[in-house]
């Protein structure tokens, strides 16, 4: 578990006399000022534990625990003031989620206890984050695995918007990472709802009737009450239910990107590239333009497109054009990540009467190239 804290001071003395004291049992970092606490935020974090001054220039304490806050929620805040009023206590607690109050001077026997207290409270909510991410996370992801084979047009897509939405966010500073993973699996949770004809044109990005748009516009509520039913998950479920905000009212980033990868996907299906599927989300309306303008890294990543047989293909490549049988029907849908049962699914195919037109169009990340190169001397 990281030890790692910040301590945070415009006075550089007392920063300096905390270090003398502490360094010996702690793993400190420590930034002058609220605009340098953030930056270390972002490149030397993430912190187990932030101590923030309250009255600094430029930028309150407040202000900073609320940002590092809004960063990884797992960080423990702590703050330092000489202003020990009430009022200065209440909005310190309700606006950067305190931990503890600390009235200046503080000793530094006083501070380490403080820091004691708050690693442990670190480690307990680490390790809850921990089971949520290898246990609950484990278990959404079979479930959304199912239903790709059950309804692929819904949750076909599911494991290719994980690994867009982690990207995004990894590249944003948006967390927790597991929350915002789950959120991605389960933003269509809500479209079990919608009749198979409306859910057909929408996800291929189709025009829709006004009572059409209404169905869909009810789907992330529809999503909200079902994944806030399951303990631990009410954070997720209002994730879903803000991605279809305005990007510029306060919708929560997590949000924002949720809406951008939905639609990239959609767009993508009637699209004859991922750039022209980009460019559909050029609306700084109804797409937040920093995230649209990160995409197409992520989108690309480390991947290469390729034509391979079914026994080539490997869980994680992700089909580039649509898979049909041999007499032209639709089988699996452009934009699904391969997984195990899709790949037995296609080789029970290909031994029935339409079999399956082949090869098949993919995008392969780079630690799979290896696994479709033909051997040294083939044919």
């Amino acid at each position: 578990m990281t030890k790692k804290i910040l301590l945070v001071d415009d006075e550089p003395n007392v920063l300096q006399g905390y270090k003398r004291q502490l360094r010996k049992k702690y793993d400190l970092e420590l930034a002058i000022g609220g605009e340098a606490a953030i930056e270390a935020a972002k490149t030397k974090g993430p912190f187990a534990v932030v101590v923030s001054d309250m009255q600094m220039p430029g930028m309150l304490g407040v202000e900073v625990l609320k940002k590092i806050h809004g960063m990884n929620e797992q960080t423990v805040r702590i703050m330092l003031t000489g202003n020990a009023d009430q009022k200065t206590a209440v909005d310190a607690v309700n606006e950067g989620s305190i931990f503890r109050f600390l009235s200046k001077p503080c000793s530094p026997e006083e501070l380490s206890e403080s820091l004691d207290a708050a690693l442990e409270h670190y480690r307990l909510i680490t390790a809850e984050a921990e089971l949520l991410s290898k246990t609950l996370s484990g278990s959404v992801k079979m479930l959304t695995q199912v239903l790709s084979i059950a309804m692929p047009e819904a949750f076909g897509m599911t494991q290719e918007a994980r690994k867009l939405v982690r990207g995004l966010a990894d590249k944003m500073g948006v967390g927790p990472g597991w929350q915002v993973e789950m959120a991605a699996m389960l933003m269509r949770v809500g479209c079990v709802s919608l009749p198979p004809e409306v859910l057909t044109k929408y996800l291929a990005a189709e025009p829709l009737s006004a009572n059409e748009e209404a169905l869909v516009r009810d789907t992330p509520k529809l999503g909200y009450k079902l994944v806030s039913a399951i303990p631990r998950l009410q954070g997720v479920a209002e994730i879903i239910v803000a991605q279809d905000f305005d990007p510029r009212e306060d919708c929560p980033a997590a949000s924002r990107i949720l809406r951008v990868v939905g639609d990239y996907q959609r767009y993508f299906r009637r699209s004859e590239s991922s750039s022209m599927a980009i460019n559909q989300l050029r609306s700084p309306t109804t797409y937040s333009q920093d995230i649209v303008d990160l995409l197409p890294d992520v989108v690309n990543g480390n991947m290469e497109v390729h034509d391979v047989q079914i026994d080539k293909l490997a869980p994680g490549m992700v089909l580039e054009q649509n898979v049909e049988d041999k007499e032209g029907r639709l089988l699996i849908s452009q934009g699904n990540e391969i997984h195990d049962t899709i790949i037995e699914k296609l080789n029970n195919l290909r031994r029935s009467g339409s079999g399956v037109r082949e090869p098949i169009r993919v995008r392969v990340p780079a630690n799979l190239l290896e696994s479709i190169a033909e051997p040294v001397g083939a044919a």
